[in-house]
């Protein structure tokens, strides 16, 4: 009898339907402007002389774009729909300065650069943080779904979790720059 309770629970998963994931699949690419000087003050001319980060109209060091792509599929069961599987991938793209070693920095100028480098990447990460999260609660939201009644009105309430989700976030990360002063607040500061 045990044995049997046991066999019919295992068939009975087995014949379930499930929703799979995996966690997103993350892709990280890094943009390098080169910056040089001898003194600190020409090493930060440099940077915003050269920096291609610039929005709303204001220039900043470094940046890190994400962007969350989601898919999803579907059990169609004649009177409702329910979700199978789903997917994410998200793409990172830092753009970041890189200091051009030079025999004229001096050992206490290329160790105050890489300590301001250090916090600007640890800020930098906070936003990868973001969107790695992101993608996961789209993961996460889509695959909790309940059955709705037709497959179309699935896809439709699936891609606005997704899509509310990408909000909430980008709310978030503007919060963060704005509580940590694009990171000054943590140590990016140079000179």
């Amino acid at each position: 009898m045990f044995r049997f309770e046991n066999t019919s629970r295992l068939l009975f998963v087995l014949m379930s339907p499930m929703t799979v994931t995996a966690g997103p699949d993350i892709s990280i690419n890094s943009i390098y402007y080169n910056v040089s000087g001898d003194t600190a003050d020409e090493i930060w001319t440099d940077i915003i002389t050269k920096s291609p980060v610039r929005q709303q109209g204001k220039q900043h060091v470094a940046y890190t774009k994400w962007h969350v792509n989601w898919k999803f599929w579907w059990l169609d069961n004649g009177d409702t729909c329910e979700i199978s599987k789903v997917a994410t991938s998200l793409d990172i793209t830092y753009t970041l300065p890189e200091l051009e070693q030079s025999s004229f920095i001096p050992d206490p100028l290329l160790s105050r650069w890489q300590s301001y480098y250090s916090a600007l990447i640890e800020h930098e990460h906070g936003h990868r943080d973001f969107g790695i999260r992101a993608a996961e609660e789209i993961e996460n939201e889509i695959a909790a779904m309940g059955a709705r009644n037709s497959c179309k009105q699935l896809e439709h309430d699936a891609n606005n979790i997704g899509e509310h989700v990408i909000r909430k976030y980008s709310l978030i990360e503007k919060n963060y720059d704005q509580s940590t002063n694009h990171g000054l607040s943590t140590g990016a500061v140079f000179p």
